[in-house]
Order: C-alpha cells, then structure tokens, then sequence
C-alpha cells in the first residue's frame, strides 16, 4: 500500500513549541485528509471552510495545505449538491496508453 503524505499545519498555534488543543485537532484533520481521494478531500475541507465563515478558505488553506481555489470549488460541489462517482472530470488525469500486441 502507497503511504501517503500528512500535511503539517503551519498555522501560528501549530508553529508553538508546546502541545495544545488546536495542533492536536490539526495534525488529526490532516491525518485524515491523508486517508481520503481528491473528490473527498476537496468535499470536507469546502465544508469545514463554510462553518468557518468569512475567511474560512484562507485558514483551511493553511491548515491542510491546499489551494485556496481548490477549497472554493470544494465548496461550490457542495452548494450545488450533485452526487457523483466520479473523481475527476472527464478527460482529466493521465491520457490513456495503447498497449501493442503482438501479432502472429
């Protein structure tokens, strides 16, 4: 199984030296963003940021290390409520590879 990054969170209560609640709450946000596709990952932190309020896509920004822009789209997926299996639009990711055969 691939092992996946965790983020660190580079907020200001994070950088202290010592333990608190917030790194805690932090460091297991980003663990279990490290669990999730991209489709989810951009779901949950869109959502986080909106009970965040005004500024919500900058501090998620900081917090998991996304885009700001990929934390807005996020949110946009859930305002217009679609669901779907798919991760990716169509056509995007890695173009498709032919395999030759052989011929006898």
């Amino acid at each position: 199984m691939k092992k996946r990054f965790i983020h660190q969170c580079q907020c200001v209560e994070c950088q202290r030296s010592e333990a608190n609640l917030t790194k805690e709450l932090h460091t297991c946000v980003n663990f279990f963003l490290s669990t999730l596709d991209e489709r989810q990952r951009r779901l949950y932190v869109g959502l986080e940021s909106k009970k965040l309020g005004r500024g919500g896509d900058r501090q998620m920004a900081i917090v998991t290390g996304l885009s700001v822009n990929t934390i807005a789209k996020g949110r946009r997926e859930l305002e217009r409520a679609e669901p779907s299996d798919h991760i990716r639009a169509p056509g995007g990711g890695r173009p498709q590879v032919e395999k030759k055969t052989q011929q006898l």
